[in-house]
């Protein structure tokens, strides 16, 4: 006997299936449930673990947004895509950002939270508009929108370019190079196109298989040739440039590192300025066996004011006058970081201008250069509004962000900014019969793209600074990824600007950078990923690069040009948005005065 098959009612007729891969698989414009949203995203944080440094498996750079794109794009409440991708935002800058919680747990939480993860919710709403609404694949769309956000916040006075996605393919040489012409942010752009060519791709798939009408077959075609072309231009670009040669070994040059982890609040363990001296002093002893032509101290290495017009006597005084007798004796330059101390004259505001330096000790027994910080860290070195609000700044200056012990009238918390973006001539002593030129950042001065490419060219376009320095105190974020991130942000310098970097940096990572990006003799154990931690020195050449590139002289033309375009964008869903909340108005107006 045959059975027949039993019929369904019209109730469940009617019911799709509700399951994430059924509703992609049949090729649904738009999902309505809420939680395949939600698991969209958070596949993309959990591909996004391994994303940056130390890790930095390049790879899943290319994957790490789809996910997120695919819901950009079938998300039937827009309004929850927003909550969701902000969501998704917090939870990614609160897992990779969670270093600066050694420093400060609300900075932490409050930029996270605040100022980075909105940004997520920017690039969904504008992604999502000039897919949906102008019909631009997501390969166009979304690199235009992730750059932006990128520049947005990497500029002004919260300036963070940290966790770019550009940065995941520092391991990946022949794709980086392609930043001498676009910085850090075009390689984004390109690792982002092919983010969206896959979610391009996911999403024609899953019509295909359930034999769904595949439309725009020409926009996919250009979409493709975008994506896979910006990614082949580069890739060659990079072949090209790493294989061009013409880079010589230059000065010696040692780094020195200490392990001195630093506290924002009383720590009966730390050590103390005595203790600082001594190590970094026994460094450089063992360093000059090598026969440097330059030993680097890194950022503050003890707390001391090392100018000549406030040092009168004491241990401070001391200090200056043995690097001036070990830098003259030794026959060897010394980089030092420092404070400097400038009292101003009588009834002035402020009574004294205090900076962060570096001091260059010549050997020829006379007084250092000095180089004052220019680009100076909000509320880790300055409090803003000093001389535009006065009130506003002494409220701040007064704020649990500032240790008790300054929280004082007369003492001024702020440092002043630097003016000049000075290099210092040298003549190494291994390399006779030609002179050098270098500069030296200081701290985050490394991470910024736009601070860094003003010491390499003079006012003619000429390259004047052959090498760079980074001198560092990276113990304020205890043993943590901070160090090996920061590493990866001077890599970037050295390709945009083809110069070689040295650098010597408290708690790490120290080390040398090439003018290709890629790093040697770094003060690590053998063995282990890159890590914080750990003291020594190590002494190399620092390479030298005569090209000069077009980043050099222009900076982030092509980026923030490629960003207008994105901002016409996001102008344009504002309007968009606008005006259908109008016409919702006047809709519920007519109804309310029909029912009337």
């Amino acid at each position: 006997m045959k059975l027949k098959p039993k019929k369904q009612s019209r109730n469940e007729q009617s019911q799709p299936d509700q399951t994430l891969p059924s509703m992609l698989l049949a090729g649904q414009a738009d999902i309505q449930s809420r939680w395949p949203i939600v698991l969209l995203a958070a596949f993309t944080w959990v591909l996004s673990l391994p994303l940056f440094a130390p890790w930095s498996f390049w790879p899943v750079g290319y994957v790490v947004f789809v996910p997120w794109l695919v819901a950009m794009a079938v998300a039937g409440r827009s309004r929850w895509l927003y909550v969701v991708s902000y969501l998704l935002g917090a939870a990614f800058y609160l897992l990779h950002f969670r270093w600066l919680s050694e420093t400060t747990i609300e900075g932490y939480v409050l930029c996270s939270l605040l100022y980075l993860a909105p940004l997520f919710s920017l690039v969904a709403w504008g992604t999502r508009h000039l897919h949906r609404e102008r019909g631009l694949s997501l390969a166009v769309a979304f690199p235009l929108m992730w750059t932006l956000q990128e520049l947005i916040h990497s500029r002004g006075p919260l300036a963070f370019p940290w966790f770019l996605l550009g940065h995941s393919q520092v391991r990946f040489l022949s794709m980086i190079q392609i930043a001498d012409l676009v910085g850090v942010y075009g390689v984004s752009l390109v690792v982002a196109a092919v983010n969206g060519w896959l979610a391009d791709l996911a999403l024609r798939t899953f019509k295909k298989k359930r034999r769904q009408p595949v439309t725009d077959v020409r926009k996919f075609r250009l979409a493709t040739g975008f994506a896979l072309g910006l990614w082949a231009i580069a890739f060659l670009y990079g072949q090209f440039r790493l294989y061009q040669g013409g880079q010589i070994e230059g000065p010696r040059v040692s780094v020195l590192q200490g392990d001195f982890p630093l506290f924002t609040f009383d720590n009966p363990t730390a050590a103390t300025d005595e203790d600082k001296r001594k190590a970094y002093m026994e460094l450089a002893q063992s360093a000059l066996a090598d026969s440097p032509d330059i030993i680097v101290f890194p950022e503050t290495p003890w707390s001391a004011y090392l100018n000549w017009d406030t040092i009168r006597a004491g241990r401070e005084l001391s200090d200056r006058q043995t690097l001036i007798r070990m830098a003259d004796e030794q026959e060897v330059y010394l980089v030092v970081g420092g404070m400097t101390w400038d009292p101003q004259p009588p009834g002035s505001y402020p009574k004294a201008h205090r900076f962060n330096s570096a001091f260059v000790f010549k050997p020829d027994g006379g007084s250092p250069d000095r180089y004052d910080k220019i680009n100076l860290v909000l509320f880790g070195e300055y409090v803003p509004f000093r001389y535009a609000f006065p009130p506003l700044y002494r409220f701040l200056n007064s704020g649990p962000w500032i240790p008790a012990a300054w929280r004082d009238d007369d003492f001024e918390y702020s440092l002043t900014p630097g003016g000049e973006y000075k290099v210092f001539p040298i003549q190494a002593k291994s390399k006779p019969g030609r002179s050098f030129g270098f500069g030296v950042t200081i701290c985050y001065e490394d991470v910024v793209p736009q601070v860094f490419r003003r010491f390499i060219l003079d006012e003619h376009g000429a390259k004047k600074a052959d090498f760079m320095l980074n001198i560092s105190n990276d113990g304020w974020f205890g043993y943590s990824t901070q160090q090996a991130q920061h590493l990866v942000n001077c890599a970037f310098r050295a390709v945009e600007n083809r110069v070689g970097i040295a650098r010597s940096v408290n708690t790490g990572i120290s080390g040398f950078v090439r003018p290709d990006g890629s790093w040697y003799d770094l003060v690590q154990e053998e063995g282990r990923r890159l890590h914080a931690g750990g003291s020594g020195h190590r002494t190399a050449g620092v390479w030298l690069d005569p090209r000069i590139t077009f980043y050099s002289r222009f900076g982030d033309l092509l980026p923030v040009g490629w960003s207008l375009i994105a901002a016409v964008g996001i102008i344009d869903a504002g309007r968009v948005g606008w005006k259908r909340w109008r016409e919702g108005r006047r809709a519920k107006r007519g109804k309310r005065r029909g029912a009337k």
